[in-house]
């Protein structure tokens, strides 16, 4: 039984030595610097994915979402302290490049661009050590297949964010804020501008007509009867006037990244 043991685990421990070499290479492809840049200092991480800069700008990092900071007395999510730590030493008294996004600012204000440190993508770290997880929100996605590959060595190896099972069943979902949910499309309509994929349980898909172009290979029309997994922001619809017939929990999706097949 053990050398069963044991050699499952050799066999588990020589795949995850694959994909982290074969990571090397789209790395060096996939996570230069793109665009116009300029050198930037930091002056205070306020979390794993945000920082102010000393000219008095708050950068939020585009393709990452980490663990959430307790705030007012609230615990802070898991692996949310070590995300803000660990990008304080990857900032710290280092030779900092910022590309701004095509999409330059979010709706807060925050300006949204990659950090490069001595040359290399900070985002991409946070990810290849489970600190974080990929995000892709067109026009910003430069740098979605360094982070996606950088999210899958994570992945493949259990690290961090992803130790345990990381995402919510679709039928038990029951709050609003950043998942991941794993379901099965029960139907999918057009209605204006939109497309809307209905899963088990409260919560519907919904993705632009805008930004289909972006799903050319997962055929949206053709979703229904399979099995998906969706990540984002989970707007919970009863805070406002929930129109009869209407799911309680709506989750946008923009781009493949953010709903697959599984």
């Amino acid at each position: 039984m053990l050398a069963m043991l044991d050699t499952r685990k050799a066999l588990l421990t020589g795949a995850f030595f694959i994909v982290w070499l074969s990571a090397q290479s789209v790395f060096a492809d996939a996570c230069k610097l793109v665009g116009p840049s300029e050198p930037v200092s930091v002056r205070h991480v306020i979390d794993g994915d945000t920082l102010e800069l000393r000219d008095g700008r708050r950068l939020r990092l585009i393709g990452i979402n980490t663990p959430e900071i307790g705030r007012r007395g609230e615990a802070s999510e898991p692996f949310a302290q070590a995300a803000r730590r660990r990008l304080q030493q990857l900032t710290d008294a280092r030779e900092l490049l910022l590309s701004v996004g095509d999409e330059p600012r979010d709706h807060y204000g925050r300006t949204l661009g990659h950090l490069f440190a001595a040359g290399a993508n900070v985002e991409a770290q946070l990810l290849r050590e489970g600190l974080g997880y990929a995000l892709a929100v067109p026009p910003n996605v430069e740098l979605v297949d360094c982070h996606a590959v950088a999210e899958r060595v994570a992945r493949q190896g259990s690290l961090g964010v992803w130790k345990g099972a990381a995402f919510t069943p679709a039928a038990k979902v029951a709050s609003g804020g950043f998942q991941i949910v794993r379901g099965r499309v029960q139907s999918v309509s057009k209605a204006g501008k939109y497309y809307w994929l209905e899963l088990d349980g409260p919560l519907v898909l919904r993705i632009a007509t805008r930004e289909l172009g972006y799903f050319k290979e997962l055929q949206v029309e053709k979703l229904a009867g399979s099995e998906v997994e969706a990540r984002g922001w989970v707007i919970d619809r009863t805070r406002g006037r929930l129109k009869p017939g209407h799911k309680p929990f709506m989750l946008p999706a923009s781009h493949p990244l953010m709903l697959q097949r599984y």
